[in-house]
């Protein structure tokens, strides 16, 4: 009676086997396309996310370009900010230095980052607590015919613009800088040659005791 029993069992046992490792890879497989659709899904909301972020920006930028009313920075012109770069008020702040010379950038970590910020200013009003260095002074606008400003970027040596990563500058700034500064080149405002600079070549002689030629024999 056993022997039948056991016969019997063996044979169901082998068409369920099958069938129930089919739907047991059908079950995985199902979970498997679950996880990758809502993987996507999160993708492109990320995407979109940051494209819209992206957008924000530079309809931000467009509109501080704009010169819009609702500004909150007061609006400085140009012969303004000449006025003031010839003050006592400049001087007695910057001390005859750039104005971008004491300028720290804060940052985390001991690696400073390879980019300056995008921009200082954002809705009219400044979005960081340590602005750049033309951000940080409303009286300093950037304009071709500022030039005693345009040249507190440019090096005397090189004639070239200043890395945007020792000035510190934010790149919005930086863009403007580098098309005012090619403008006031355009008007005969700057010049295009380099700067001849005379240099003392006896310092590079010879002449002190611990650098000059011994003589033996």
């Amino acid at each position: 009676m056993a022997a039948p029993i056991r016969l019997a069992a063996t044979q169901l046992s082998r068409r369920v086997y099958p069938l129930w490792q089919a739907v047991s890879q059908q079950r995985k497989l199902t979970t498997q396309l679950q996880a990758r659709w809502t993987t996507s899904v999160c993708l492109q909301q990320t995407r979109g996310l940051s494209r819209t972020r992206v957008v924000m920006c530079e309809a931000e930028e467009q509109h501080d370009e704009g010169g819009s009313k609702e500004s909150k920075l007061p609006v400085v012109t140009w012969e303004e900010s000449v006025r003031y770069l010839q003050s006592s008020e400049f001087a007695e702040r910057y001390k005859d230095k750039e104005v971008w010379w004491d300028y720290v950038r804060n940052h985390k970590g001991s690696v400073p980052p390879q980019k300056t910020r995008r921009t200082c200013i954002r809705g009219g009003r400044i979005s960081t607590g340590n602005p750049c260095p033309i951000c940080r002074d409303q009286n300093l606008v950037i304009d071709y015919r500022n030039v005693k400003l345009l040249q507190h970027f440019i090096c005397p040596h090189t004639g070239e613009l200043h890395n945007v990563l020792r000035t510190g500058v934010c790149r919005k700034k930086h863009k403007r800088l580098v098309r005012e500064i090619e403008k006031a080149r355009d008007h005969g405002l700057l010049p295009f040659t380099v700067p001849h600079k005379e240099y003392d070549y006896e310092e590079y002689f010879r002449k002190h005791p611990s650098t000059a030629t011994v003589k033996t024999g």
